[in-house]
């Protein structure tokens, strides 16, 4: 026998999520909806493939997300997010995501949360996660979301319609300021005593950021290859626990390693380049302001994440940063990022105010779909709390 929880699949910009109702999840605790959650996704999954369930083996096709009705006059919707472990039966509730932020808008107004209005519905989101507000100018066509239009987002296949995200004074997720060690760059020590120069910075989710060529990386690799590199991987790993204590999301590095998987995410950068996308389309280094490599739940990103495109930007704008250091100095408010499967472009309003940095508002676009609606179906073993990962 098996429970059926009404859900939607949902793909937003290069990410993929299972959507649910806060009414649909109303009824159950804490334990059972991550236990829902983990059975939707087919986590934990030793083999990595997610195979008895929807996700897709990699930590943007492994989400879920959480819309309910926000009592709040500042937002239309809350946006609980919720980042699924492949390998292990852990969610994450932490972080936040830039590409299914996309999705939001069109699921609130096809579930009938938001009233349509044509041609454009403003629909005011509060990502519980973070506690920041954004507006998704979501296109609308006889009453609900609009899908096909014109815009393109490299690592999606075709066009569609077109969602601008504006992301509202996004700095300070964690409660603090943009930058929230008070420097725009420090140095780590790792484990074998070298120092490594990062910048840590806090807009739409906390980044860690670190110079490729200080690694010796070539920043252009695309992301099978970068994972292949296991000893890379150990070592952005470590900086990013470093950074996750430095934080105070743990007292240590190896508690960060245990519980702290899904904030901050790290990324490499460098100064643009020429490389070959993932889908063999030539990126010419004056096509774009830096080259950046993000590692979400230690996997590299096929794309790059929405929220930590927008905390790139910011962190282009913010004097000292590696970031800034990178990039092409003549780019503007609008950042344009290679990543593995093309450009990226993002608007950031950032400027200094009494010797602190601060944003007013970040900007980007991309598109979304309703793929598939009706219910996820979870064992009654999983339910009554004994599922097959704990059956013993």
């Amino acid at each position: 026998m098996q429970h059926k929880i009404p859900a939607v699949f949902m793909r937003g910009g290069t990410s993929r999520a299972v959507f649910f109702t806060q009414a649909a999840m109303q009824p159950y605790d804490a334990a059972t909806r991550d236990a829902i959650i983990l059975t939707a996704l087919g986590s934990p999954d030793p083999h990595g493939r997610q195979i008895d369930g929807l996700g897709g083996g990699i930590s943007s096709l492994s989400k879920a997300a959480i819309i309910g009705s926000c009592d709040s006059p500042e937002a239309d919707v809350t946006f609980n997010f919720a980042q699924v472990d492949v390998h292990r039966p852990f969610v994450d509730w932490s972080g936040t995501c830039g590409n299914m932020s996309a999705a939001v808008g069109p699921f609130a107004i096809d579930e009938g949360l938001v009233q349509p209005v044509e041609p454009v519905t403003r629909v005011w989101v509060l990502a519980t996660n973070t506690g920041k507000r954004y507006i998704a100018h979501v296109p609308v066509r006889d009453g609900r979301a609009a899908v096909e239009g014109n815009t393109t987002v490299d690592g999606v296949p075709g066009t569609g319609a077109g969602i601008a995200l504006e992301y509202l004074e996004p700095g300070g997720t964690l409660g603090g300021e943009l930058l929230p060690t008070g420097q725009s760059r420090q140095q780590i020590i790792l484990t074998d005593g070298r120092q490594v120069s990062v910048s840590l910075v806090d807009a739409a989710l906390p980044m860690v950021y670190v110079r490729a060529e200080e690694l010796g990386v070539d920043a252009t690799l695309l992301a099978p290859q970068l994972d292949a590199d296991t000893g890379l991987q150990a070592l952005l790993e470590e900086i990013r626990c470093h950074a996750a204590v430095l934080l105070g999301l743990a007292d240590d590095v190896q508690q960060a390693t245990e519980t702290v998987k899904a904030v901050p995410k790290i990324a490499l950068v460098a100064p643009a380049a020429d490389y070959t996308s993932s889908a063999g389309k030539a990126i010419a280094a004056e096509s774009i302001d830096l080259v950046a490599r993000a590692i979400s739940m230690r996997n590299t990103h096929r794309t790059f994440p929405g929220t930590a495109s927008m905390c790139t930007a910011v962190a282009a704008a913010v004097e000292g940063t590696v970031v800034h250091e990178v990039a092409r100095p003549e780019r503007g408010a609008r950042l344009r990022l290679g990543h593995p499967a093309g450009i990226m472009e993002i608007a950031a309003q950032v400027h200094q105010k009494d010797g602190i940095w601060q944003v007013e508002s970040v900007t980007t676009q991309r598109t979304a779909r309703r793929i598939m609606e009706g219910a996820i179906l979870v064992p009654q073993s999983t339910m009554a709390g004994k599922p097959w990962f704990n059956a013993c």
